[in-house]
């Protein structure tokens, strides 16, 4: 049978209280990351005006709602 102090004992409940909490942080980070980015993703800048609106549906090209411009969903890869 394992013989544990009083002092050994506080000390095992104690860590095992604090890799549960580290875990929960990390799984919270990890969470948010991820959330953080999905919303990214479906936000889009307007070339013209610079307005930050939300992308509707899966269209290839999306218009501003304030000026009415196209602006194509995917990654601009222009050089200028």
């Amino acid at each position: 049978m394992i013989e544990l102090d009083l002092t050994q004992f506080f000390v095992m409940i104690l860590s095992v209280v604090v890799g549960g909490a580290g875990l929960g942080v990390l799984v919270d980070e990890l969470r948010e990351r991820r959330m953080f980015r999905e919303v990214r993703r479906n936000i889009m800048r307007c070339r013209i005006c610079g307005t930050a609106y939300r992308k509707e549906g899966q269209d290839a090209v999306q218009s501003c709602p304030e000026c009415a411009s196209p602006n194509p969903c995917s990654r601009d890869r222009r050089l200028g």
